[in-house]
């Protein structure tokens, strides 16, 4: 068992088996290649990083969200997680999370592809999409608002 300190969750306990390595980190956090992922509830978890208490990213399924999300794997990144089949992966978004829900983003243009078997992982880039770092999680409630 591994006791990890969270900013966001306290103390945390959990199986060696539960740590996600990043062996490349995360963009702008290379050095941190250890986290492991807390949900919430149904729809959002933390990606807490396991030796930093402060540094925790929320994250959710970008499909529950945009059912039409879609991308494809480069053939190095599925050789780089030993991704064997589709079953296996799972893929989040970190979202920015705002006092006024109807501002709160997502990042659909990096997101965090896991192999779940292995706990590998990884934030990738996408390229030649039209998808922001900042696209509006709740454009119902934006709309709905008359916000533009």
């Amino acid at each position: 068992m591994v006791q990890i300190q969270s900013v966001h969750l306290g103390e945390l306990t959990v199986g060696e088996e539960d740590l996600i390595t990043f062996p490349k980190g995360i963009p702008g956090f290379e050095e941190v290649t250890e986290y492991v992922l807390c949900d919430v509830d149904d729809t959002y978890s933390y990606l807490q990083a396991v030796d930093q208490a402060e540094l925790a990213f929320i994250v959710t399924d970008p499909f529950t969200h945009f059912p039409d999300y879609e991308f494809e794997l480069s053939d190095e990144l599925i050789e780089e997680l030993s991704i064997a089949e589709e079953k296996g992966v799972a893929i989040r978004c970190i979202v920015t999370w705002n006092s006024n829900p109807a501002r709160t983003t997502i990042n659909l243009l990096a997101p965090l592809v896991f192999n779940v078997s292995d706990c590998l992982g990884r934030q990738i880039v996408l390229q030649n999409t039209s998808y922001q770092t900042k696209h509006l999680l709740n454009q119902s409630s934006q709309s709905e608002s008359g916000e533009s």
